[in-house]
This record gives C-alpha cells, sequence and structure tokens, in this order.
C-alpha cells in the first residue's frame, strides 16, 4: 500500500513539474512573440531585433526538443539579413538563419509546411542583397520550397504571400508588376481570412504584409 501511494505521489509530482514547465515556455515564447510583433516592420531597429533573436535563442538552448523557438531566431535573422548593413553582414545572418532552419527540420523529423516557408523567406532575401548574382539558384531555391510548402499544406498562406511579393517587386519587363501579384495577393488574404493557427505561438505572419501591396495594386 506504502509503495502505491509512493507511486501515486511520484506520478502527480512529476505531472506537475511538467505542467509547470510548459507553461513556463509557453508564456517565454509568447513573451518573445509580442516582443517580435512590437517592432516597426517598416524600419526595423537592428539592435531591438538582435535582441528578440537573443531572447528566442535562449529559449531554444533550454528547450533543445522544441522546434519553434529555432524557427523564431531563424526568422529574425532573415529580417536581420534583409536590414544589415552590408551584403557580408546579410549574409552572415542569413547563414545562421539557414543553420537554424536545419536545425529545427531534424526536430521536426518530417517535412514541415512553416520551415519550407521560411527557407523561401531567406532564399528571397538572400537574393534581394545580391540580385544580379544571386537570382538564379536563389531564385530556383524559393520556388522548390514554396512547392514543397504547397505539398504538405496548401492552406497555407505564407506560401501565397511569398509568391505575390517576389511578383510585386519584380519589373514588369522580367514577368512581374503589381497587375501580375494582384491575384496571387487576393488568394493570400483569403487563405489568411480562413487560416487556424495551430496554437497560439504558431507563425501568423505575413497578412499585414499583404494588405499593404493589395492596397498598392488599387
Amino acid at each position: 500500500m506504502k509503495n502505491l501511494l509512493a507511486t501515486a505521489l511520484l506520478l502527480v509530482l512529476t505531472v506537475c513539474i511538467v505542467q509547470a514547465q510548459n507553461e513556463k515556455y509557453m508564456q517565454a515564447m509568447q513573451d518573445g512573440i509580442q516582443a517580435l510583433k512590437g517592432i516597426d516592420r517598416t524600419k526595423p531597429d537592428v539592435k531591438t531585433l538582435q535582441d528578440v533573436s537573443n531572447r528566442f535563442e535562449r529559449i531554444a538552448s533550454a528547450e533543445p526538443k522544441e522546434w519553434l523557438p529555432k524557427y523564431y531566431t531563424a526568422y529574425c535573422n532573415v529580417i536581420l539579413g534583409f536590414v544589415g548593413s552590408s551584403l557580408d553582414e546579410k549574409d552572415q545572418y542569413l547563414s545562421k538563419a539557414n543553420a537554424l532552419l536545419k536545425e529545427a527540420e531534424a526536430i521536426v523529423g518530417k517535412p514541415n509546411d512553416e520551415l519550407l516557408i521560411l527557407k523561401a523567406y531567406q532564399s528571397q532575401i538572400h537574393l534581394a542583397a545580391d540580385p544580379m548574382n544571386r537570382w538564379q539558384t536563389d531564385g530556383e531555391t524559393f520556388k522548390e520550397n514554396l512547392d514543397a510548402a504547397r505539398a504538405v499544406n496548401a492552406e497555407n498562406p505564407r506560401i501565397y504571400y511569398l509568391e505575390g511579393s517576389s511578383l510585386f517587386f519584380t519589373p514588369e519587363e522580367y514577368g512581374g508588376g503589381k497587375k501580375v501579384a494582384k491575384p496571387v495577393l487576393e488568394k493570400a488574404k483569403q487563405k489568411f481570412s480562413a487560416f487556424k493557427m495551430d496554437s497560439p505561438i504558431h507563425p501568423d505572419w505575413g497578412l499585414m504584409e499583404t494588405d499593404w501591396m493589395l492596397s498598392q495594386t488599387n
């Protein structure tokens, strides 16, 4: 009887500890995401963005079996790759993002649409840093990752947001422009309206940018 009570007590204590750890993880992630959302998207402050990236990196170190902290650290580094002051600096951020995404993929262990979309975004920003020398390789990688993401979950709106943004910023003489981008962005908007997040800490970026680009097409 005593052994049974001891086992039951141990089980209850274990459940309580795990629940407390999960709550701590969720709170840390939500705080980091809130800080990320508070950054001005039109002109991100590099220091603030780096601080948020470091925050997610600390969570990733504390929770090595969770892929989302690495995802958000990678996302911050993709944005840093866009706002970096030199090509070398941009490439350093983007290389770090690429490494983090590989680590996150290893944790998930199967194709994941959000990771594939962020890999496509990384390729898009890498191309934008040096378009004359990278349009062929990065352009193909961008498309391959979005196609792979679509095969996993064609309802993810960020697929169509990235496709639309690529067309939006591509000159008309190269097959892009606002007119071509508009129906793709409208599809992204439709997908955003129907999209359900898996949890409060899963990705939900892209809607604001989609709305802005659509406003420029009218």
